[in-house]
């Protein structure tokens, strides 16, 4: 039976197998393909700041499945400076062996419960051309704000759009 978690430090290498394999899935077709095939976990793996606690700290949490994280979600205070008192939703990935099994629904509901103890709403960056992740997002009753940015992933500009939601 899945559950959510917090992330330890010994979650470092599967959660960024999860990661770097949810990478790889749902952006083909939206990031430079050279950069995907080049993505390795154990890059991302040093990365994460599990095991910290405070409200200040971004906090990821794992959807785990006996021992088989299939999922992770990161939340902290928004980093946006136009959005003060704001929570974000920084990133949320399941490995796409547990696409469609409600991981990311549940993922989302203990994100919800996190940025609710800090603030009263929340945003997110996606990718503009994620039409999957959009709709999952707007499902949920975030909405599109009209923000706007251009991020460059292995040298190919690739532009975001910002949501945000109430809690």
């Amino acid at each position: 039976m899945m559950q959510v978690r917090a992330a330890a430090p010994g979650d470092a290498m599967a959660a960024a197998r999860v990661h770097v394999r949810s990478w790889q899935w749902a952006y083909r077709g939206l990031v430079a393909q050279d950069y995907l095939d080049g993505l390795r976990p154990e890059a991302w793996a040093g990365r994460y700041t599990f095991g910290l606690v405070g409200l200040r700290v971004p906090s990821t949490q794992v959807a785990v499945d006996g021992a088989t994280i299939c999922g992770l979600v990161t939340t902290g205070l928004c980093r946006d400076d136009d959005l003060s008192n704001c929570g974000e939703l920084m990133a949320i990935y399941v490995d796409p062996a547990h696409a469609h099994a409600g991981v990311g629904r549940s993922l989302m509901a203990a994100a919800r419960e996190r940025l609710g103890a800090v603030a009263g709403r929340a945003a997110l960056w996606v990718l503009d051309g994620n039409v999957r992740a959009r709709r999952f997002y707007e499902r949920d009753g975030w909405r599109c704000d009209g923000s706007r940015r251009t991020r460059v992933y292995g040298g190919v500009p690739v532009g975001e759009v910002r949501y945000q939601s109430a809690l």
